[in-house]
């Protein structure tokens, strides 16, 4: 009840699988979860990766692959990409704890983002989504935005809620 797991990026993917790893060994979780421009099925990259990089829009549209190619295929190796620990979209997240995940318009990962976050909803777990318009991946590390002190507020506000002092 006095921590939080939390991660932006190749971290936020790390932050919901280790909340399913946390749950499969039946150790405690945390009192609450921060997914930041993150994914949970790394068996396909979403859509929103066709159009953007890293720095926002790309300029073209890739066509997905038929069958889809895993999302990192060095980080999934030899592993089912299904598998419930590696894409926590495949797990059952019945119960996890409170959750808020925070994304953008122009963010390579606002499918992966919103993706997992319904998939939460669905699992009946309080999970919360933030959408930031026209800002591209994990933007809050750009100090110089004036939504950068925007996000990190509304982070900052629901870990104060959920994280025991």
């Amino acid at each position: 009840q006095n921590m939080a797991l939390v991660g932006t990026s190749a971290g936020a993917i790390l932050t919901a699988e280790v909340a399913v790893a946390l749950r499969q060994k039946h150790l405690p979780l945390p009192a609450a979860l921060g997914v930041f421009s993150g994914a949970g099925d790394l068996s396909q990259p979403g859509d929103s990766q066709a159009l953007y990089t890293i720095w926002g829009f790309g300029g073209r549209l890739e066509p997905p692959s038929k069958p889809p190619k895993p999302l990192a295929k060095e980080y999934v190796g030899d592993t089912n990409p299904q598998d419930p620990v590696l894409s926590p979209l495949c797990a059952d997240l019945t119960g996890f704890p409170p959750t808020l995940f925070v994304t953008s318009t122009r963010d390579l990962l606002l499918s992966g983002t919103t993706i997992l976050h319904r998939a939460f909803l669905r699992s009946g777990d309080d999970a919360r989504l933030v959408v930031f318009e026209a800002l591209p991946h994990a933007f809050w590390y750009n100090y110089q935005l004036p939504e950068t002190r925007e996000a990190l507020d509304i982070m900052a506000r629901f870990f104060d809620k959920y994280v025991g002092k």
